[in-house]
Protein backbone atom coordinates (compact mmCIF):
# COMPACT_ATOMS: atom_id res chain seq x y z
CA UNK A 1 0.00 0.00 0.00
CA UNK A 2 1.62 3.43 -0.67
CA UNK A 3 2.19 6.16 1.44
CA UNK A 4 -0.59 8.74 2.19
CA UNK A 5 0.11 12.70 2.14
CA UNK A 6 -2.27 14.92 4.56
CA UNK A 7 -2.10 18.43 3.64
CA UNK A 8 -3.93 19.63 6.27
CA UNK A 9 -5.55 23.75 6.19
CA UNK A 10 -4.43 25.65 9.07
CA UNK A 11 -6.88 28.84 8.75
CA UNK A 12 -5.92 32.14 8.46
CA UNK A 13 -5.17 32.81 12.10
CA UNK A 14 -4.04 31.74 15.36
CA UNK A 15 -5.10 28.08 16.84
CA UNK A 16 -8.31 28.98 17.45
CA UNK A 17 -9.17 28.73 13.79
CA UNK A 18 -7.99 25.62 13.32
CA UNK A 19 -10.95 22.65 13.26
CA UNK A 20 -11.27 20.15 16.03
CA UNK A 21 -10.44 17.53 13.40
CA UNK A 22 -6.90 18.80 12.06
CA UNK A 23 -6.13 19.61 15.68
CA UNK A 24 -6.54 15.92 16.36
CA UNK A 25 -4.61 14.63 13.55
CA UNK A 26 -1.60 17.05 14.29
CA UNK A 27 -1.28 16.18 18.01
CA UNK A 28 -0.99 12.25 16.85
CA UNK A 29 1.93 12.67 15.28
CA UNK A 30 5.25 12.83 16.32
CA UNK A 31 6.13 15.24 13.52
CA UNK A 32 5.08 17.26 10.87
CA UNK A 33 5.73 19.18 8.19
CA UNK A 34 4.01 22.93 7.45
CA UNK A 35 5.37 25.15 4.07
CA UNK A 36 6.56 28.05 6.90
CA UNK A 37 6.99 29.11 10.23
CA UNK A 38 5.99 32.17 9.57
CA UNK A 39 1.86 31.77 10.35
CA UNK A 40 0.25 32.40 13.90
CA UNK A 41 -0.93 28.76 14.35
CA UNK A 42 2.51 27.25 13.67
CA UNK A 43 3.64 29.37 16.58
CA UNK A 44 1.28 28.07 18.60
CA UNK A 45 1.37 24.52 18.05
CA UNK A 46 5.17 24.89 18.65
CA UNK A 47 4.33 26.44 21.90
CA UNK A 48 1.97 23.21 22.75
CA UNK A 49 4.89 21.18 21.78
CA UNK A 50 4.25 19.99 18.59
CA UNK A 51 7.73 19.37 16.35
CA UNK A 52 7.34 21.49 13.07
CA UNK A 53 9.92 21.34 10.41
CA UNK A 54 9.13 23.53 8.00
CA UNK A 55 10.49 24.77 4.97
CA UNK A 56 11.56 28.08 5.27
CA UNK A 57 14.99 26.99 4.29
CA UNK A 58 14.24 26.12 0.42
CA UNK A 59 12.41 29.92 0.56
CA UNK A 60 15.66 31.68 1.60
CA UNK A 61 17.54 29.53 -1.27
CA UNK A 62 15.07 29.21 -3.85
CA UNK A 63 15.73 31.51 -7.09
CA UNK A 64 12.13 31.85 -7.41
CA UNK A 65 8.90 30.52 -6.36
CA UNK A 66 8.42 27.95 -9.14
CA UNK A 67 11.95 26.62 -7.41
CA UNK A 68 10.93 26.69 -4.26
CA UNK A 69 7.41 25.13 -4.60
CA UNK A 70 9.55 22.22 -6.57
CA UNK A 71 12.45 22.19 -3.83
CA UNK A 72 9.19 21.27 -1.21
CA UNK A 73 7.63 18.59 -3.42
CA UNK A 74 10.90 17.17 -4.08
CA UNK A 75 11.81 16.94 0.35
CA UNK A 76 7.94 15.84 0.64
CA UNK A 77 8.84 13.07 -1.67
CA UNK A 78 11.73 11.89 0.09
CA UNK A 79 9.56 11.56 3.18
CA UNK A 80 6.66 9.37 2.03
CA UNK A 81 9.68 7.03 0.64
CA UNK A 82 10.46 6.56 4.56
CA UNK A 83 7.16 7.26 6.12
CA UNK A 84 3.72 5.82 5.49
CA UNK A 85 1.86 8.50 6.66
CA UNK A 86 3.13 12.30 6.32
CA UNK A 87 1.04 15.67 7.52
CA UNK A 88 1.89 18.64 4.67
CA UNK A 89 0.66 21.94 6.90
CA UNK A 90 -0.59 25.17 4.82
CA UNK A 91 -1.89 28.58 5.82
CA UNK A 92 -5.38 28.56 5.31
CA UNK A 93 -7.28 26.16 3.46
CA UNK A 94 -4.99 24.36 1.15
CA UNK A 95 -6.94 24.80 -2.05
CA UNK A 96 -7.58 28.66 -1.39
CA UNK A 97 -4.07 29.98 -3.46
CA UNK A 98 -2.28 27.51 -2.53
CA UNK A 99 0.18 26.63 -5.01
CA UNK A 100 2.07 24.19 -3.80
CA UNK A 101 -0.75 21.78 -3.83
CA UNK A 102 -1.22 22.10 -7.67
CA UNK A 103 2.24 20.88 -8.00
CA UNK A 104 1.78 17.98 -5.35
CA UNK A 105 -1.08 16.65 -7.38
CA UNK A 106 0.51 16.81 -10.54
CA UNK A 107 4.09 15.62 -9.29
CA UNK A 108 2.78 13.13 -6.27
CA UNK A 109 -0.75 12.01 -6.95
CA UNK A 110 0.63 9.13 -9.52
CA UNK A 111 2.41 7.25 -6.57
CA UNK A 112 1.32 8.52 -3.19
CA UNK A 113 -2.63 8.62 -2.30
CA UNK A 114 -2.93 12.71 -1.46
CA UNK A 115 -6.15 13.67 1.05
CA UNK A 116 -6.88 17.03 1.27
CA UNK A 117 -7.84 18.20 4.79
CA UNK A 118 -10.53 21.25 4.39
CA UNK A 119 -9.96 24.24 6.27
CA UNK A 120 -11.45 28.34 7.04
CA UNK A 121 -9.30 30.44 4.70
CA UNK A 122 -8.37 33.74 4.82
CA UNK A 123 -11.47 34.76 2.61
CA UNK A 124 -14.11 33.38 4.75
CA UNK A 125 -12.21 36.22 7.66
CA UNK A 126 -12.88 38.96 4.48
CA UNK A 127 -16.24 38.03 4.40
CA UNK A 128 -16.77 38.40 8.10
CA UNK A 129 -14.58 41.71 8.31
CA UNK A 130 -15.70 43.60 5.29
CA UNK A 131 -19.14 42.44 5.98
CA UNK A 132 -19.22 41.05 2.40
CA UNK A 133 -21.73 38.68 0.74
CA UNK A 134 -19.82 36.44 -2.08
CA UNK A 135 -23.07 35.75 -3.74
CA UNK A 136 -22.63 39.24 -5.26
CA UNK A 137 -19.47 38.23 -7.10
CA UNK A 138 -15.68 37.28 -5.89
CA UNK A 139 -12.73 37.35 -8.26
CA UNK A 140 -9.23 36.18 -6.39
CA UNK A 141 -6.16 36.83 -8.50
CA UNK A 142 -2.58 36.44 -7.27
CA UNK A 143 -0.55 39.59 -7.43
CA UNK A 144 1.45 38.17 -10.54
CA UNK A 145 -1.95 37.28 -12.13
CA UNK A 146 -3.41 41.13 -12.64
CA UNK A 147 -1.38 42.48 -16.10
CA UNK A 148 -3.76 40.35 -18.34
CA UNK A 149 -6.53 40.19 -16.30
CA UNK A 150 -9.97 41.63 -17.61
CA UNK A 151 -11.68 43.20 -14.81
CA UNK A 152 -15.19 44.41 -14.99
CA UNK A 153 -15.47 46.29 -11.96
CA UNK A 154 -18.90 43.97 -11.00
CA UNK A 155 -17.02 41.85 -8.54
CA UNK A 156 -14.95 42.32 -5.39
CA UNK A 157 -11.29 41.68 -6.01
CA UNK A 158 -9.07 40.03 -3.72
CA UNK A 159 -5.66 39.93 -4.13
CA UNK A 160 -3.97 37.43 -1.26
CA UNK A 161 0.02 37.68 0.16
CA UNK A 162 1.07 41.25 -0.90
CA UNK A 163 4.49 40.16 0.76
CA UNK A 164 6.29 43.96 1.09
CA UNK A 165 5.71 47.40 -0.25
CA UNK A 166 7.70 46.12 -3.89
CA UNK A 167 5.00 44.12 -4.49
CA UNK A 168 2.36 46.26 -3.36
CA UNK A 169 3.67 49.18 -5.83
CA UNK A 170 3.43 46.92 -8.68
CA UNK A 171 0.22 45.89 -7.98
CA UNK A 172 -0.92 49.35 -7.43
CA UNK A 173 0.56 50.36 -11.31
CA UNK A 174 -1.11 47.30 -12.63
CA UNK A 175 -4.47 48.15 -10.79
CA UNK A 176 -4.44 51.85 -12.29
CA UNK A 177 -4.45 50.70 -15.46
CA UNK A 178 -8.44 49.54 -15.02
CA UNK A 179 -9.49 51.14 -11.90
CA UNK A 180 -9.53 54.74 -10.89
CA UNK A 181 -6.50 56.06 -8.92
CA UNK A 182 -8.68 57.19 -6.52
CA UNK A 183 -10.99 54.03 -6.03
CA UNK A 184 -11.26 52.76 -2.38
CA UNK A 185 -8.79 49.75 -1.72
CA UNK A 186 -9.15 47.40 1.81
CA UNK A 187 -5.68 46.78 3.17
CA UNK A 188 -6.27 44.02 5.64
CA UNK A 189 -4.14 41.96 7.66
CA UNK A 190 -3.49 39.60 10.18
CA UNK A 191 -7.28 38.12 10.41
CA UNK A 192 -8.27 36.63 12.64
CA UNK A 193 -5.28 36.96 15.09
CA UNK A 194 -4.86 39.56 18.02
CA UNK A 195 -3.13 42.37 16.18
CA UNK A 196 -5.80 42.19 13.16
CA UNK A 197 -6.36 44.99 11.33
CA UNK A 198 -8.23 46.73 8.30
CA UNK A 199 -7.20 50.13 6.82
CA UNK A 200 -9.03 52.03 3.81
CA UNK A 201 -7.57 54.16 1.36
CA UNK A 202 -7.57 55.35 -2.64
CA UNK A 203 -5.37 53.23 -4.43
CA UNK A 204 -2.43 55.66 -5.27
CA UNK A 205 -1.44 55.31 -1.29
CA UNK A 206 -1.82 52.05 -1.34
CA UNK A 207 2.18 51.21 -1.28
CA UNK A 208 2.45 53.66 1.63
CA UNK A 209 1.06 50.86 3.99
CA UNK A 210 3.02 48.32 5.82
CA UNK A 211 3.26 44.68 4.64
CA UNK A 212 3.80 41.34 5.35
CA UNK A 213 2.99 37.63 4.57
CA UNK A 214 -0.41 38.06 6.45
CA UNK A 215 -1.55 40.98 4.60
CA UNK A 216 -4.27 41.07 1.42
CA UNK A 217 -5.47 43.82 -0.91
CA UNK A 218 -9.03 44.12 -1.66
CA UNK A 219 -10.85 46.42 -4.36
CA UNK A 220 -15.02 46.51 -3.99
CA UNK A 221 -16.94 46.90 -7.10
CA UNK A 222 -16.36 49.89 -8.94
CA UNK A 223 -18.85 51.11 -11.88
CA UNK A 224 -15.72 53.71 -13.37
CA UNK A 225 -13.02 50.39 -14.30
CA UNK A 226 -11.72 50.23 -17.54
CA UNK A 227 -12.77 47.11 -19.66
CA UNK A 228 -14.47 45.83 -22.69
CA UNK A 229 -17.93 45.34 -20.59
CA UNK A 230 -18.20 49.02 -19.55
CA UNK A 231 -17.65 50.43 -22.88
CA UNK A 232 -20.47 47.91 -23.89
CA UNK A 233 -22.83 49.14 -20.77
CA UNK A 234 -22.05 52.76 -21.83
CA UNK A 235 -23.41 52.17 -25.49
CA UNK A 236 -26.24 50.00 -24.33
CA UNK A 237 -26.88 53.25 -22.13
CA UNK A 238 -26.92 55.55 -25.11
CA UNK A 239 -29.44 53.45 -27.02
CA UNK A 240 -31.88 52.89 -24.24
CA UNK A 241 -35.14 54.97 -23.21
CA UNK A 242 -33.15 57.25 -21.54
CA UNK A 243 -30.31 57.85 -23.41
CA UNK A 244 -29.41 59.72 -26.32
CA UNK A 245 -31.56 60.59 -28.96
CA UNK A 246 -29.38 60.56 -32.12
CA UNK A 247 -28.21 57.03 -31.26
CA UNK A 248 -31.36 55.48 -30.71
CA UNK A 249 -32.21 56.70 -34.19
CA UNK A 250 -29.07 55.22 -36.11
CA UNK A 251 -29.71 51.69 -37.70
CA UNK A 252 -26.53 49.58 -39.48
CA UNK A 253 -27.35 51.41 -42.68
CA UNK A 254 -27.25 54.75 -41.12
CA UNK A 255 -23.88 53.65 -39.33
CA UNK A 256 -22.01 52.81 -42.48
CA UNK A 257 -20.48 56.09 -43.23
CA UNK A 258 -19.23 56.23 -40.10
CA UNK A 259 -17.33 53.00 -39.98
CA UNK A 260 -15.79 54.33 -43.46
CA UNK A 261 -14.91 57.35 -41.84
CA UNK A 262 -13.23 56.11 -38.68
CA UNK A 263 -11.53 53.25 -40.42
CA UNK A 264 -9.96 56.20 -43.03
CA UNK A 265 -9.23 58.26 -40.01
CA UNK A 266 -7.00 55.53 -38.42
CA UNK A 267 -5.14 55.22 -41.89
CA UNK A 268 -4.40 58.79 -41.87
CA UNK A 269 -3.28 58.86 -37.96
CA UNK A 270 -1.08 56.00 -39.39
CA UNK A 271 0.44 57.61 -42.11
CA UNK A 272 1.13 60.34 -39.50
CA UNK A 273 3.02 58.60 -37.46
CA UNK A 274 0.92 59.81 -34.85
CA UNK A 275 0.65 57.71 -31.78
CA UNK A 276 -1.65 59.41 -29.79
CA UNK A 277 -3.75 59.93 -32.37
CA UNK A 278 -3.73 57.01 -33.60
CA UNK A 279 -4.90 55.55 -30.34
CA UNK A 280 -8.17 57.92 -30.74
CA UNK A 281 -8.93 56.73 -33.83
CA UNK A 282 -8.78 53.19 -33.05
CA UNK A 283 -11.10 53.91 -30.09
CA UNK A 284 -13.60 55.75 -32.32
CA UNK A 285 -13.37 52.29 -34.45
CA UNK A 286 -13.80 50.41 -31.94
CA UNK A 287 -17.12 52.32 -30.74
CA UNK A 288 -18.56 51.42 -34.34
CA UNK A 289 -18.22 47.84 -34.06
CA UNK A 290 -19.55 48.24 -30.82
CA UNK A 291 -22.54 50.39 -31.83
CA UNK A 292 -23.46 47.73 -34.62
CA UNK A 293 -23.63 44.70 -32.01
CA UNK A 294 -25.29 46.61 -29.36
CA UNK A 295 -28.08 47.26 -32.48
CA UNK A 296 -28.43 43.87 -33.33
CA UNK A 297 -28.44 42.30 -29.62
CA UNK A 298 -32.00 44.86 -29.58
CA UNK A 299 -32.84 42.80 -32.51
CA UNK A 300 -31.79 39.53 -31.15
CA UNK A 301 -29.42 38.46 -33.87
CA UNK A 302 -26.66 38.19 -31.88
CA UNK A 303 -24.17 39.56 -28.91
CA UNK A 304 -21.39 41.19 -28.42
CA UNK A 305 -20.27 37.34 -27.15
CA UNK A 306 -20.88 35.91 -30.18
CA UNK A 307 -18.86 38.18 -32.08
CA UNK A 308 -15.89 37.40 -29.92
CA UNK A 309 -16.68 33.92 -30.19
CA UNK A 310 -16.56 33.80 -33.60
CA UNK A 311 -13.10 35.92 -34.38
CA UNK A 312 -11.24 34.13 -31.39
CA UNK A 313 -12.50 30.63 -32.86
CA UNK A 314 -11.61 31.81 -36.41
CA UNK A 315 -8.26 32.97 -35.22
CA UNK A 316 -7.66 29.70 -33.75
CA UNK A 317 -9.03 27.43 -36.43
CA UNK A 318 -6.70 29.60 -39.24
CA UNK A 319 -3.56 29.45 -37.50
CA UNK A 320 -2.87 25.76 -36.69
CA UNK A 321 0.71 26.27 -37.12
CA UNK A 322 0.48 28.33 -33.94
CA UNK A 323 -2.09 26.78 -31.96
CA UNK A 324 -2.15 22.89 -33.95
CA UNK A 325 0.65 20.54 -35.16
CA UNK A 326 0.81 22.56 -38.77
CA UNK A 327 4.72 23.96 -39.57
CA UNK A 328 4.27 27.73 -41.81
CA UNK A 329 7.59 28.98 -41.39
CA UNK A 330 7.37 32.25 -43.87
CA UNK A 331 4.32 34.71 -44.59
CA UNK A 332 3.36 33.04 -47.71
CA UNK A 333 3.55 29.76 -46.11
CA UNK A 334 0.91 31.08 -43.31
CA UNK A 335 -1.37 32.63 -46.87
CA UNK A 336 -1.60 29.59 -47.96
CA UNK A 337 -2.87 27.71 -44.73
CA UNK A 338 -5.12 31.06 -44.34
CA UNK A 339 -6.63 30.49 -47.83
CA UNK A 340 -6.68 26.87 -47.48
CA UNK A 341 -8.76 26.73 -44.66
CA UNK A 342 -11.01 29.21 -45.63
CA UNK A 343 -11.96 27.79 -48.97
CA UNK A 344 -12.66 24.76 -46.96
CA UNK A 345 -14.81 27.06 -44.31
CA UNK A 346 -16.95 27.98 -47.97
CA UNK A 347 -17.18 24.46 -48.84
CA UNK A 348 -20.53 24.24 -47.45
CA UNK A 349 -21.92 27.44 -49.22
CA UNK A 350 -25.09 26.97 -51.22
CA UNK A 351 -23.55 29.35 -53.73
CA UNK A 352 -19.66 29.35 -53.86
CA UNK A 353 -18.68 33.17 -54.63
CA UNK A 354 -15.34 32.90 -56.15
CA UNK A 355 -14.72 36.79 -55.73
CA UNK A 356 -16.19 37.08 -52.56
CA UNK A 357 -14.42 40.39 -51.42
CA UNK A 358 -16.48 43.22 -49.47
CA UNK A 359 -18.31 45.16 -52.54
CA UNK A 360 -17.59 48.43 -50.24
CA UNK A 361 -14.18 48.26 -50.47
CA UNK A 362 -12.64 51.30 -52.20
CA UNK A 363 -12.31 50.48 -56.00
CA UNK A 364 -8.45 50.22 -56.09
CA UNK A 365 -8.14 47.45 -53.25
CA UNK A 366 -11.44 45.92 -54.96
CA UNK A 367 -9.66 45.71 -58.26
CA UNK A 368 -6.48 44.72 -57.14
CA UNK A 369 -7.98 41.95 -54.51
CA UNK A 370 -9.91 40.97 -58.00
CA UNK A 371 -6.89 40.42 -60.11
CA UNK A 372 -4.93 38.30 -57.01
CA UNK A 373 -8.09 35.59 -57.11
CA UNK A 374 -7.88 35.34 -61.01
CA UNK A 375 -4.10 34.85 -60.27
CA UNK A 376 -4.44 32.29 -58.26
CA UNK A 377 -6.19 30.05 -60.35
CA UNK A 378 -3.98 31.03 -63.49
CA UNK A 379 -5.34 33.53 -65.27
CA UNK A 380 -2.02 35.84 -65.58
CA UNK A 381 0.73 37.52 -67.15
CA UNK A 382 4.22 35.75 -66.47
CA UNK A 383 6.14 39.26 -65.65
CA UNK A 384 5.37 42.98 -65.77
CA UNK A 385 6.08 42.89 -69.80
CA UNK A 386 2.38 41.69 -69.68
CA UNK A 387 0.35 44.58 -67.87
CA UNK A 388 2.87 46.79 -68.92
CA UNK A 389 1.63 46.51 -72.48
CA UNK A 390 -2.14 46.35 -71.27
CA UNK A 391 -1.79 49.92 -70.01
CA UNK A 392 -0.20 51.17 -73.25
CA UNK A 393 -2.96 49.45 -75.34
CA UNK A 394 -5.78 51.28 -72.73
CA UNK A 395 -4.10 54.39 -73.12
CA UNK A 396 -4.63 54.19 -76.94
CA UNK A 397 -8.05 52.86 -76.19
CA UNK A 398 -8.89 55.67 -74.27
CA UNK A 399 -7.46 58.36 -76.60
CA UNK A 400 -9.42 56.92 -79.76
CA UNK A 401 -12.75 57.05 -77.30
CA UNK A 402 -12.24 60.77 -76.68
CA UNK A 403 -11.83 61.11 -79.91
CA UNK A 404 -14.99 59.69 -81.06
CA UNK A 405 -16.86 61.02 -78.08
CA UNK A 406 -18.19 57.37 -77.45
CA UNK A 407 -16.85 54.85 -74.73
CA UNK A 408 -14.82 57.17 -72.51
CA UNK A 409 -15.91 56.31 -68.78
CA UNK A 410 -15.75 52.30 -69.92
CA UNK A 411 -12.15 52.72 -71.36
CA UNK A 412 -10.80 55.02 -68.58
CA UNK A 413 -12.39 52.28 -66.18
CA UNK A 414 -9.93 49.72 -68.43
CA UNK A 415 -6.97 51.76 -67.63
CA UNK A 416 -7.16 52.19 -64.32
CA UNK A 417 -7.60 48.44 -63.93
CA UNK A 418 -4.82 47.63 -66.24
CA UNK A 419 -2.43 50.22 -64.09
CA UNK A 420 -3.49 48.53 -61.14
CA UNK A 421 -2.63 45.28 -62.42
CA UNK A 422 0.78 46.45 -63.15
CA UNK A 423 1.34 48.17 -59.89
CA UNK A 424 0.84 44.13 -58.44
CA UNK A 425 3.72 42.82 -60.42
CA UNK A 426 5.69 46.14 -59.30
CA UNK A 427 4.98 45.25 -55.66
CA UNK A 428 3.08 47.98 -55.42
CA UNK A 429 -0.20 48.61 -53.29
CA UNK A 430 -2.03 51.08 -55.69
CA UNK A 431 -4.32 52.53 -52.98
CA UNK A 432 -0.73 53.48 -51.07
CA UNK A 433 0.55 54.58 -53.76
CA UNK A 434 -2.33 56.86 -55.13
CA UNK A 435 -2.35 58.31 -51.28
CA UNK A 436 0.96 59.08 -51.08
CA UNK A 437 0.41 60.77 -54.16
CA UNK A 438 -2.33 62.69 -52.96
CA UNK A 439 0.02 63.95 -49.98
CA UNK A 440 2.49 64.92 -52.28
CA UNK A 441 0.40 67.09 -54.45
CA UNK A 442 -1.93 68.71 -51.48
CA UNK A 443 1.83 69.28 -50.09
CA UNK A 444 3.18 71.46 -53.22
CA UNK A 445 0.10 72.91 -53.88
CA UNK A 446 0.47 74.52 -50.26
CA UNK A 447 3.64 75.57 -50.88
CA UNK A 448 3.01 77.01 -53.65
CA UNK A 449 0.59 79.18 -52.38
CA UNK A 450 2.59 79.82 -49.53
CA UNK A 451 5.88 81.10 -51.94
CA UNK A 452 3.02 83.33 -54.30
CA UNK A 453 2.35 84.77 -50.72
CA UNK A 454 5.72 85.79 -50.06
CA UNK A 455 6.01 87.38 -53.50
CA UNK A 456 3.09 89.64 -52.30
CA UNK A 457 0.94 87.91 -55.14
CA UNK A 458 -2.61 86.49 -54.49
CA UNK A 459 -2.82 83.60 -56.09
CA UNK A 460 -6.17 83.33 -57.08
CA UNK A 461 -5.47 86.22 -59.29
CA UNK A 462 -2.39 84.09 -61.20
CA UNK A 463 -2.11 82.90 -64.62
CA UNK A 464 -2.11 79.22 -65.47
CA UNK A 465 1.40 80.02 -66.67
CA UNK A 466 2.28 81.88 -63.39
CA UNK A 467 0.96 78.77 -60.84
CA UNK A 468 3.04 76.99 -63.18
CA UNK A 469 5.98 78.68 -62.04
CA UNK A 470 5.97 78.83 -58.65
CA UNK A 471 4.49 75.26 -58.59
CA UNK A 472 7.90 74.38 -60.27
CA UNK A 473 9.95 76.33 -57.40
CA UNK A 474 7.76 74.04 -54.98
CA UNK A 475 8.71 70.90 -56.52
CA UNK A 476 12.16 72.33 -56.53
CA UNK A 477 12.47 73.13 -53.17
CA UNK A 478 10.72 70.04 -51.80
CA UNK A 479 13.09 67.71 -53.78
CA UNK A 480 16.40 69.92 -52.75
CA UNK A 481 14.72 69.62 -48.79
CA UNK A 482 15.21 73.11 -48.76
CA UNK A 483 11.88 74.03 -46.63
CA UNK A 484 12.55 77.99 -46.92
Amino acid sequence: MSSCLHVIGLGPGGLDQLTLGNYRRISAVKKIFARTKHHPCVQELIDEGICVESFDKIYAEGASFEEVYEGITQELRKELQKNSEVIYAVPGHPMVAEKTLQLIDEKLAQEYEIVVHSAMSFVDEIFRVLKLDPINGVVIRNYDALKNAAFTGQEWLIIPQIYDKLIASEVKLDLMNAYPDDAWVYVVQALGTDHEHVDKLPLYEMDHENYDHLTTIVLPPNSEVISFYKLSKVMESLRSEGGCAWDRDQTHETLKQYLIEESYEVIEAIEKQDMYNLCEELGDLLLQVVFHTQIATEEKVFELQDVLRGVIQKMIRRHPHVFGEEKAETPDDVILTWDRIKLQEKENDKVPDFFNDPKGLPALMWAASTQRKAAKVGFDWSDYKGPWDKVQEELQELECAIADGIGIREELGDLLFAVVNLSRFLKLDAEEVLRDTVHKFQRRFLKMVELSGKSELKFDRLSLNEMDIFWEKAKSQEKSGNKA
